[in-house]
């Protein structure tokens, strides 16, 4: 039983492994509200992260995603995503403001 386990937590992680080599050639955009000083309205959560890669074809879980507080400023991050005990990726996330090209006009 126990080689048996040690087996099937080996293929595990060898498909872990896998898919965490995709994983770090994904790139995600969400664009957001912006209020000033480049804060969201609203924010980008684990379950956002989740839904997008879902759309991209990965299916990971939301509490696989190690987002410690929701992304609420605009910019590129690197959110880890556990997917196996000893495996981790990391996912770029960029977030970006919708400010729509007539108010960027005015404002310049």
């Amino acid at each position: 039983m126990k080689a048996s386990a040690v087996r099937k937590s080996a293929k595990e992680k060898a498909g872990a492994e896998q898919l965490a080599t995709q994983l770090s050639e994904v790139e995600l955009v969400f664009e957001r509200k912006v209020g000033e000083n480049e804060h969201l309205f609203g924010s980008v959560t684990s379950g956002d992260i989740a839904h997008q890669l879902e759309a991209k074809g990965f299916s990971i879980d939301r509490r696989k995603i190690s987002l410690e507080e929701p992304l609420k400023t605009i910019g590129e991050y690197h959110v880890p995503v556990k997917l196996h005990r000893e495996v981790t990726s990391h996912v770029k996330v960029t977030v970006k403001g919708d400010q729509p090209e007539a108010e960027a006009a005015a404002t310049a």
